[in-house]
C-alpha cells in the first residue's frame, strides 16, 4: 500500500524538539548520531558546513520516540523487528533511521531537507559568484544542451550533483518536453514542460521498467536520477538508442564514473562482455562533468571531459576544461568540443 507523506504541520509536531531546526531555511540536514550528539548541515552564503548543535534528548527513548512519530506521520510505521526504515516526506525531504542492534550506540537518523534549495535555490549567478562554475564553462554547457548532447554529472556525496543537474535541465528550451525519472525523488526542476516519474512507493513498478515507460512518453529530454544498480544498463541502452538525456552518478572522478557504470551494467547479468558494455556506454554519453566538494564546504566543477567514442576498446576522453593547480580555477584546455567542430 502506498505511503501518504506527512503534511508539514504534522511533521513539525512529530519532530518535537527538532522542529525549530527543520523549520530553519538554512538547515539542509539534521543528523542524530546519539542522544547527546546532534549535527546539522547549515548553509551560509551558499556554503554548507557541518556543525554540532545542543542535543535536546535525555536518552535513546527520546530519539526512538521521534523516529516512531516521523515514520507514522509519513505513513511508514515500523514493522515488528524492523531495524532500518526510510521515508519520503511531504516536501520530498528524506528520512532514514536505524535502530539497535543494527545501530550500535542507540537509535540514529538523518533527515535531509529539500526546503533550502527549494525556497532559496542556488542560481547560475550564485554559482558564478562562488566560483563553482566559470562563464566559459556555463557557455560550454549551454552549447551542449543546444546541440542535444547527452550529459553525465559525476561527483561524491553532497558535491552538488543534484543542484547542477537542476540548473542544466533548466537550460533546455521551454518548448521541449522533459520526462524526469528517479528511483527516489530528489530532483526539482523548474521547467514548464516537465513530467515527473518515480518508482518510489509504486508497488509493482520497477525502476528499469519505469525507464522504458519514460522513453515511450515522447520525451525531448530524459532526465534520469542517479545511476545505480542494473537499471543503469537500461538507462545506457535508452540513451544510446537516440534519446537525449542527462543523468548523474556517484564517483570520485571521470574515469571512476565510467568504471562504476560498467560495474552496474555487469550487475544486469545479461552475458555482455566488457567490450559490449563499453560500446553501449560510449554510444549513450558524450559529456562528463565532474563536480567536487572541497574541504572548505564550497562546491565547484573541476573537470569537463568529452567522451569521443572508443579506440581499441578503450574510451577516448578529450578534456575540454580542467582545474588549474595554481589558480584553482577551471580553465579551457584548448580542445574544441566535437559537436561544435562538426557544426
Amino acid at each position: 500500500m502506498d505511503a501518504t507523506p506527512a503534511a508539514p504541520g504534522t511533521l513539525l509536531t512529530a519532530l518535537g524538539p527538532l522542529a525549530a531546526l527543520y523549520d530553519d531555511p538554512a538547515v539542509s540536514s539534521i543528523m542524530v548520531d546519539a542522544p547527546d550528539r546532534v549535527y546539522v548541515e547549515r548553509s551560509v552564503d551558499h556554503v554548507t558546513r557541518l556543525e554540532e548543535v545542543p542535543a535536546p534528548f535525555t536518552g535513546p527513548d527520546d530519539v526512538r520516540a521521534v523516529i516512531d512519530a516521523v515514520l507514522a506521520a509519513a505513513g511508514r510505521p515500523l514493522a515488528q523487528g524492523q531495524l532500518v526504515a526510510e521515508a519520503r516526506l511531504a516536501d520530498d525531504s528524506r528520512f532514514l533511521a536505524v535502530l539497535p542492534p543494527a545501530a550500535v550506540a542507540g537509535p540514529c537518523f538523518v533527515l535531509r531537507s529539500t526546503r533550502p534549495w527549494r525556497e532559496h535555490p542556488i542560481e547560475w549567478e550564485n554559482l558564478l559568484d562562488l566560483g563553482s562554475v566559470t562563464q566559459e564553462a556555463l557557455d560550454l554547457l549551454r552549447s551542449a544542451v543546444q546541440a542535444q548532447i547527452n550529459l553525465l554529472i559525476a561527483g561524491g556525496t553532497a558535491s552538488g550533483k543534484t543542484t547542477l543537474a537542476n540548473r542544466i535541465a533548466e537550460l533546455i528550451p521551454a518548448d521541449r518536453r522533459l520526462v524526469v525519472i528517479e528511483a527516489a525523488v530528489e530532483l526539482y526542476i523548474r521547467h514548464p514542460r516537465t513530467v515527473r516519474l518515480t518508482a518510489e512507493d509504486a508497488d509493482g513498478v520497477s525502476y528499469a521498467g519505469l525507464l522504458h515507460t519514460a522513453s515511450c512518453l515522447r520525451p525531448d529530454w530524459l532526465i534520469i536520477g542517479e545511476l545505480t544498480g542494473p537499471a543503469a544498463l537500461v538507462a545506457m541502452q535508452i540513451l544510446g538508442h537516440g534519446h537525449t538525456g542527462l543523468t548523474t552518478i556517484h564517483a570520485t572522478g571521470t574515469e571512476n564514473a565510467l568504471a562504476r557504470i560498467e560495474s552496474y551494467c555487469l550487475m544486469a547479468n545479461l552475458g555482455l562482455g566488457l567490450g559490449d558494455i563499453r560500446n553501449i556506454v560510449a554510444s549513450a554519453l558524450r559529456l562528463i562533468i565532474f563536480h567536487e566538494r572541497l574541504p572548505t564546504g564550497r562546491r565547484r566543477i573541476t573537470e569537463i571531459v568529452e567522451l569521443a567514442g572508443l579506440e581499441h576498446d578503450r574510451y577516448v576522453l578529450r578534456p575540454l576544461m580542467r582545474c588549474d593547480a595554481e589558480s584553482g580555477r577551471l580553465v579551457a584546455t584548448g580542445a574544441r568540443p566535437g559537436w561544435e567542430a562538426q557544426g
